[in-house]
C-alpha cells in the first residue's frame, strides 16, 4: 500500500513538472509536450509493450494533426517538428525492446517461427540501413529513413509475441477501426467544406512538403494524416479490416458486428474516395475480388503470374498506354471537368508518370547497373530527366542495381512460397477465412507498390502493412500450436517386424491351419 502511494505521489510530481515545463518553457508548447510524450511513451513501451501498441494507434492516426496545431502557438522550429515525428518511432523502439526482453524471459523467443521472424526483421533492417547509408545523405538522413520506414518491419515479430490468439487480434482491429473513424470522417469534411484556416497556414509555413497542394485547383484532403495518398490507402485498409471482423464473428457462430461492419466499411470507402487518390481504391476492391482465387494453389500461382505479365506488358507497351491514357483524360476533362472536384477526379494522366518509369525500365540502358547509383544520385538523375522512376521496381533498380534487386526478388519469392504453404495448411480452421482477407490486403498493397509507387514506405500505411503481416504470422503460429497440443502424447510407436519374423509367422500360421 505504501509503495502504491509512493508511485502515485511521484507520478503527480512528474505530471506537475511536465505541465510547468510545457506552459512556461518559452518555446512551442506542443513541441515541448511531444518531447515528454516521446520519452514517456518509449519508457512505457519497454515496461508494457501491449499497452504501448494500443497507444501507438493513437499516434498513427493523430500525430500529424498535432504537428499542424503547432502553428497556433508560434515559435515553431524543426526541432519541435522532429519531436512530433519521433512519437511513433520511439514508441516502436520501446515496444520491440520490451517484447524482446519478455520473450527471452519466458523462453518463447526460441520457438522456431518467432526466431525466424526476428532474424528476418534484423536482416531486413540492416539491409535497409546499408542502402540508406549508401545513398549519400549522411547518418541523420539514413536514421530518419529507417525510423519512418524499415523499423515497422519489427511488427512481424512483435504482433505474434503480444497477440497470441486470433480473438486478441480481432479486438485490436476493432480498437483501430473505432479510432480511425474520425480520420475518415474528417477527410470527408475536408472534401466537402475545404481545409481549415490553420491547415492552410500550416501548408504555407515551410515545415512540410505538402505546400504542393496549394498549387492544385483545390487542396486534396489528407485528414489528420501526412498526405492524401496514405490517407486514402489507410481508409481502404480499414474498410477491409471492418469486413474481417464480420467474417471472424460469422466463423465463430455469432452475429456480432454484422451491420456495424458494413457501416464502417461504407465510412472508410467514403474516406478513400474523398482522398482523390484513385489507385488507393484498389486496396479495398481487390481483396474482395481475390478471396476465391487465393483459396487454392492454382489460383494463387495464376494470380502472381498475371501480376508479372501485366507489369512486363506495361513496360513493353508503355508509350502506347501513355497515349491511350492521355486521350481518355482529355475526353473526361471535356465532359466532366467543369468543376475543381471533377477535374481532380478525372486526371488519369498521373499514371503516365509511372508508365514513363516502366518504359525506361525496358528501353533506357542507364537503368541497368550492377549496384545502382544510390538514392541521392538517383534523385539527381531523375531531376535532370535522364531517367524516370515512379514505381517500386524501377526505383529499386536505379538505387541498388540489378544484382541486389535479383537477390531481393529471390528472397521475397522464397518467403512468399513459405507463407502460402503455411496458409493452405489452415484450410478447415476457424482462422482460414480471416487469413485470406489479410492476404488479399497485402496483395493489394503489393500491386499498389508495383504500379503506383512505394506506398508502404509512408506512415501509417507501413504500420498497417506490417501489423497485418504480424497478425498473419500470429494466426499461423496459433494454428501450429493447436495441432501440437492436439497430438496424442505418450502413444507407443509400433516397432517394425523383421522380414524373417514375418516369414516364420506366416509359416507357423499355415502349419497351424494345416
Amino acid at each position: 500500500m505504501q509503495g502504491r502511494a509512493l508511485v502515485i505521489f511521484l507520478g503527480g510530481i512528474g505530471a506537475v513538472y511536465i505541465m510547468l515545463s510545457v506552459l512556461l518553457g518559452g518555446g512551442n508548447s506542443i513541441g515541448a509536450l511531444a518531447q515528454f510524450l516521446s520519452v514517456g511513451s518509449c519508457i512505457l513501451a519497454v515496461i508494457r509493450p501491449r499497452l504501448a501498441l494500443y497507444l501507438m494507434v493513437i499516434y498513427a492516426g493523430y500525430s500529424d494533426l498535432l504537428k499542424r496545431m503547432m502553428v497556433f502557438d508560434g515559435h515553431v522550429t524543426m526541432t519541435d517538428v522532429l519531436w512530433v515525428r519521433a512519437l511513433c518511432p520511439l514508441t516502436l523502439a520501446g515496444i520491440v525492446l520490451g517484447t524482446l526482453v519478455r520473450t527471452l524471459h519466458d523462453g518463447s523467443l526460441y520457438q522456431r517461427r518467432k526466431l525466424i521472424s526476428l532474424l528476418v526483421c534484423v536482416f531486413g533492417f540492416i539491409a535497409s540501413g546499408l542502402s540508406a547509408l549508401r545513398s549519400g545523405g549522411g547518418f541523420n538522413a539514413a536514421a530518419t529513413q529507417l525510423a519512418d520506414g524499415a523499423a515497422y518491419m519489427f511488427l512481424l515479430f512483435v504482433v505474434p509475441s503480444i497477440f497470441r490468439k486470433p480473438d486478441e487480434i480481432i479486438s485490436f482491429i476493432k480498437y483501430c477501426l473505432v479510432l480511425f473513424v474520425p480520420v475518415a470522417l474528417y477527410g470527408v469534411k475536408q472534401q466537402i467544406f475545404g481545409l481549415s484556416d490553420f491547415e492552410i497556414e500550416y501548408l504555407r509555413s515551410g515545415l512540410t512538403v505538402l505546400s504542393k497542394h496549394l498549387d492544385d485547383v483545390r487542396p486534396r484532403p489528407f485528414s489528420t494524416l501526412v498526405d492524401s495518398s496514405p490517407f486514402g490507402t489507410s481508409c481502404a485498409i480499414c474498410a477491409c479490416l471492418a469486413l474481417i471482423v464480420r467474417r471472424h464473428h460469422r466463423d465463430a457462430g455469432t452475429r456480432l458486428w454484422g451491420m456495424m461492419s458494413f457501416v464502417l466499411f461504407a465510412i472508410f470507402v467514403a474516406g478513400c474516395v474523398a482522398s482523390m487518390t484513385r489507385f488507393a481504391n484498389i486496396n479495398w476492391a481487390l481483396p474482395i475480388l481475390l478471396l476465391p482465387v487465393l483459396r487454392n494453389q492454382r489460383g494463387t500461382v495464376a494470380l502472381y503470374g498475371t501480376l508479372v505479365a501485366l507489369f512486363v506488358t506495361a513496360c513493353i507497351y508503355a508509350q502506347a498506354l501513355i497515349a491511350g491514357v492521355t486521350k481518355l483524360t482529355l475526353w473526361a476533362l471535356e465532359n466532366f471537368g467543369g468543376t475543381a472536384i471533377g477535374e481532380q477526379f478525372v486526371r488519369f494522366w498521373t499514371i503516365c508518370d509511372r508508365l514513363e518509369g516502366m518504359h525506361d525500365l525496358a528501353h533506357n540502358p542507364l537503368m541497368w547497373t550492377m549496384f545502382g547509383y544510390g538514392s541521392k544520385m538517383a534523385a539527381d538523375m531523375h531531376e535532370a530527366r535522364m531517367v524516370a522512376s515512379h514505381d517500386l521496381v524501377s526505383n529499386l533498380l536505379l538505387e541498388i542495381g540489378w544484382l541486389p534487386l535479383c537477390l531481393v526478388i529471390i528472397g521475397t519469392s522464397v518467403a512468399l512460397l513459405s507463407f502460402h504453404r503455411s496458409l493452405w495448411k489452415l484450410r478447415g480452421s476457424r482462422v482460414f477465412n480471416i487469413c485470406l482477407w489479410m492476404t488479399g490486403i497485402e496483395f493489394g498493397l503489393l500491386v499498389h507498390n508495383v504500379f503506383a509507387g512505394n506506398v508502404t514506405s509512408t506512415f501509417p500505411v507501413n504500420f498497417f502493412c506490417w501489423f497485418i503481416a504480424g497478425a498473419l504470422n500470429s494466426c499461423i503460429a496459433h494454428h501450429e500450436n493447436l495441432r501440437v497440443e492436439e497430438r496424442p502424447v505418450g502413444r507407443p510407436v509400433p516397432r517394425p517386424v523383421p522380414r524373417q519374423g514375418l516369414a516364420l509367422a506366416s509359416t507357423g500360421t499355415r502349419s497351424y491351419h494345416g
